[in-house]
């Protein structure tokens, strides 16, 4: 059914109703709609002001501590008592083998690598490896680490506790003196390592907590290919003070395959270049100034927000908030973002992301490329997110830094509005339901009356009155409907009158003979008529004979017939004498079957004989 048929079929009632309530709803889901999406598109700007509010925090707190990390290494590296321990160091470990009662025995070294080093390695995801790729490459490399590491009593983690060996040899000396503030300086400022670097045989003469990477050389020892030789070369390069070269985070080998990064400033003993001083920087503090601590939700960041660093090589420099918080669920979200199983393990196996999660979103490349903004895209689980990122203003390092939050709990204040505008929609349609039905009844009630009063009146029944009685249009046309009724029953009664007169004549043949020729059908209503207006023209005139010719009625009913005797009859109440005429044979025999009285009626055959009988009765 087409519209314009179903406006016409069917009742204004039903039309009016049909069309408040559809106007209604419209106005109601349009207007829910504008304030859906005015409410969705405020809350993402909110989310985004928030998510670049922390960016810029954290992004300064980094840059901040990168600052920081750079005067410290410079101002170390410019004191006198670490040139004096680098020359001290590198001393006495010239003279080590000489004083150790059996420097070739490297047995229990050995025992260290095969037994504790190798499978600790294997356990943070670096298995396969062989003890010759990490064995010093020369004696004295080899002596160091017997004395710190292997003789060492300590487990591996407080190893930087012990301050000399009990073989009481000048590097022991000069140990206990240094290594106490040393490993005060690292433990205060929170780095993971420090080295002392000698620049004339690229030995690493002290270290603070003793890895496989002490005593070796970085120019042919076994990690002259890590960044911390890359740092080591850029510094002793430089050859002038106030220089930092700072190395990105890679796998580092004598941290168990962990990321690694470091930062190094060349050691000048007067003009010359003596060693060079390197810190290795603390994942886990660039974590805590990233994530407060673990706790994202003071920073404002909810379930599922996270502020986080990515490398040059797209790749994470900090751990992500889902695997610290839902390891199993983080690394399933991974894997159905295509991430390769090789990593996967690695990130189990290691228990970090760091280096290892790719993190090749529309964001980062953008933020890699220079720009700074905010935009919504998938993250690296593969989810949608709110994202506000721009490049970090670290020297030396290409990261960027990205503030994000899961679209689906930012706009979570609108899917719950939503749902209070459904269930507010859902209680408000009834009453809009109810409203649309009595407004259209109360419209559509008086113009249903005046449609009854419209169709008595058509019926003929001018006496009923229109009373409908409204201040509005439909009050008007009801008063017009009404003058128009009384106007209709005025001029139908004068009609009637005219009509009358014309169907009642009464010719006077002479003064006291009249004719009243009746033509057409007869009812009851004329009957009537006739007996008024002949009973009073026979007052008004004294005629003493009335003919009625019937010449022209064609039939009569029953009551019709007994009505037009009785008329008859009235004229004798009056003194005169009523005469019939013209009645033809059928209607005869009509009268004749109806048995009436026709006592004081004269009948005449034709109109002629009727007044022939009037002349000569006069």
């Amino acid at each position: 059914m087409s519209v314009s048929t179903w406006l016409t079929d069917r009742s204004i009632r039903s039309r009016v109703l049909g069309v408040l309530f559809g106007v209604a709803l419209l106005s109601i889901f349009t207007m829910a709609g504008v304030a859906y999406r005015i409410s969705g598109s405020n809350l993402e700007r909110l989310s985004l002001d928030q998510l670049t509010s922390v960016r810029e925090l954290k992004g300064r707190q980094i840059e901040s501590y990168f600052r920081t990390i750079r005067d410290q290494v410079i101002t170390l590296s410019e004191s006198r008592m670490v040139v004096g321990a680098l020359g001290e160091f590198t001393a006495a470990g010239a003279t080590l083998r000489g004083e150790l009662p059996n420097p070739d025995d490297d047995l229990e070294l050995r025992l260290y690598y095969q037994n504790e080093f190798l499978p600790r390695l294997e356990q943070g995801g670096q298995g396969g490896r062989t003890l010759s790729e990490f064995w010093p490459e020369d004696a004295l490399g080899r002596s160091l680490q017997s004395l710190y590491i292997a003789a060492n009593p300590f487990e591996a983690d407080a190893r930087h506790t012990l301050d000399r060996s009990p073989l009481n040899t000048q590097y022991d000396a000069v140990h206990e003196v240094y290594h106490p503030l040393l490993r005060s300086f690292l433990e205060r400022f929170g780095y993971y390592d420090l080295f002392l670097i000698d620049a004339a045989t690229d030995r690493i003469v002290y270290s603070v907590f003793k890895e496989v990477d002490f005593g070796t050389s970085l120019s042919r020892g076994p990690y002259r290919d890590s960044n911390l030789a890359s740092a080591y070369r850029a510094a002793l390069g430089a050859g002038v003070n106030e220089f930092t070269r700072l190395e990105d985070f890679q796998p580092y080998d004598p941290s168990y395959g962990a990321q690694a990064s470091f930062i190094s400033s060349p050691i000048m003993d007067g003009g010359d270049v003596a060693g060079v001083l390197v810190f290795q920087l603390p994942i886990d503090r660039i974590n805590d100034v990233m994530t407060s601590g673990r706790d994202w939700r003071s920073m404002g960041l909810g379930e599922t927000g996270e502020t986080y660093l990515v490398g040059s090589d797209e790749r994470l420099r900090t751990e992500s908030r889902f695997l610290v918080e839902a390891q199993q669920e983080y690394l399933e979200a991974i894997r159905g973002a295509g991430v390769p199983e090789a990593t996967l393990h690695s990130i189990e196996a290691q228990g970090s992301a760091i280096g290892l999660q790719p993190v090749q979103t529309e964001g980062t490349e953008l933020a890699l490329s220079g720009a700074t903004g905010v935009a919504r895209f998938l993250d690296y689980r593969g989810v949608e997110v709110f994202s506000s990122f721009r490049p970090l203003d670290v020297p030396d390092l290409d990261w960027v830094i990205m503030s994000e939050i899961d679209a689906s709990e930012a706009l979570a204040p609108v899917a719950e509005q939503r749902g209070r505008m459904l269930f507010w929609l859902a209680g408000l349609l009834p009453l809009l339901g109810a409203l649309a039905f009595w407004f259209s009844g109360n419209l559509t009630r008086p113009i249903r009356a005046l449609s009854v009063t419209a169709s008595e009146l058509a019926e003929g029944h001018l006496e009923t009155k229109v009373t409908v009685d409204r201040g509005d249009e439909i009050g008007d046309l009801a008063r017009s409907l009404e003058v128009m009724r009384r106007s209709l029953r005025d001029l139908i009664e004068r009609q009637n009158r005219s009509i009358d007169a014309l169907s009642t004549p009464l010719i006077p043949i002479q003064d006291d003979v009249v004719v009243l020729p009746i033509v057409g059908e007869l009812d009851q209503s004329r009957c009537d008529r006739l007996r008024e207006s002949l009973t009073q023209q026979l007052h008004d005139n004294g005629s003493r004979y009335a003919i009625l010719d019937l010449t022209g009625v064609p039939d009569l009913e029953k009551d019709v017939a007994v009505s037009l005797i009785r008329v008859a009859q009235s004229v004798r109440l009056l003194g005169a004498h009523a005469i019939v005429s013209g009645v033809r044979p059928e209607l005869a025999g009509r009268l004749a079957d109806l048995d009436i009285d026709m006592q004081g009626v004269t009948t005449a055959r034709t109109l002629r004989d009727a007044v022939e009988f009037a002349v000569q009765g006069r």
